[in-house]
């Protein structure tokens, strides 16, 4: 808990209680998204954050307004904005454990093709599961995945679980369905006695299969971002500058218009497009 949490849940903690059965999947997210809160603390932040917004907005906006209107009208106006940005703060903190989670579950999944295919091979020399969450945690390049495994490993190291527990405990947190479904199989397999090599490589294929489909399925989408880019950005960007060509010909004045769409549209259109096709990459 940090100061700031504990100094908003000292002052409305006991307001949350009532509320919280309305914000359940909040907590779920919060543990998924491994956020060191509980509910009450947040949900302490997100109102006491949200009330602070309000009252600063509706001084300062009421101050600005009413150099243009009249007090009714100023306060009016002010409240209103103001009831509005503290929804969207509240709204922030209410959606913002889940936009994480799914930003790590989109992480976990590029990445797990490829760290199943580690564990698969040190299965396949009869290592133990603790060995191969120990070895996995320690390649960064695995991101989520080996914090994962560091997760695993400290609980069967430190807090005496065995695998299968430690195993079970990370699928129930992991946001990744993949990872979860991957985790439990492991967790089957180990107590069942089955090999768990075949499981991996069986599972490796699985997850190599599909990430080849992604790549395919981006390629597609590539070839069609291209033919708009170059359709809308490129050509569009000769049609308007024959055309204020011409227009500047018939005495009009276009330099404001060609410096915004130049130096301001194009570029901001470029680096969304860039963006774009960054956020659709299944390799990130």
């Amino acid at each position: 808990m940090t100061s700031y949490s504990k100094f908003c849940y000292r002052r409305f903690g006991s307001l949350i209680k009532p509320l919280r059965k309305h914000f359940l999947d909040v907590k779920t997210d919060l543990k998924i998204a491994h956020l060191a809160f509980t509910l009450d603390e947040y949900l302490s932040m997100a109102f006491f954050t949200s009330f602070l917004t309000f009252l600063l907005e509706i001084i300062i906006l009421s101050f600005i307004f009413g150099l243009f209107f009249d007090v009714f009208v100023s306060v009016s106006l002010a409240a209103t904005l103001s009831f509005g940005i503290s929804g969207i703060v509240f709204f922030f903190f209410y959606s913002y454990p889940r936009v994480l989670s799914k930003k790590k579950e989109d992480e976990i999944d590029k990445k797990l093709p490829f760290a199943t295919s580690y564990m698969a091979a040190l299965s396949a020399g009869k290592a133990l599961p603790l060995f191969i969450f120990n070895t996995l945690a320690r390649f960064k390049e695995f991101g989520e995945v080996a914090k994962s495994a560091s997760n695993i490993s400290r609980n069967i190291t430190f807090f005496g679980m065995n695998s299968v527990e430690a195993m079970r405990k990370e699928a129930s947190e992991t946001p990744s369905k993949n990872f979860r479904e991957l985790l439990w199989g492991m967790a089957t397999s180990v107590a069942s006695g089955t090999d768990l090599a075949i499981f991996l490589r069986e599972k490796t294929d699985l997850l190599m299969n599909e990430y080849r489909r992604k790549i395919v399925r981006f390629s597609q989408e590539l070839s069609m971002y291209i033919e708009i880019y170059l359709t809308l950005v490129i050509a569009g960007s000769i049609m308007f500058t024959v055309l204020t060509a011409v227009m500047a010909g018939a005495g009009l004045d276009v330099i404001i218009i060609q410096f915004f769409i130049i130096f301001i549209l194009l570029p901001l259109t470029s680096i969304a497009f860039i963006l774009l096709v960054k956020m659709r990459s299944p390799t990130g």
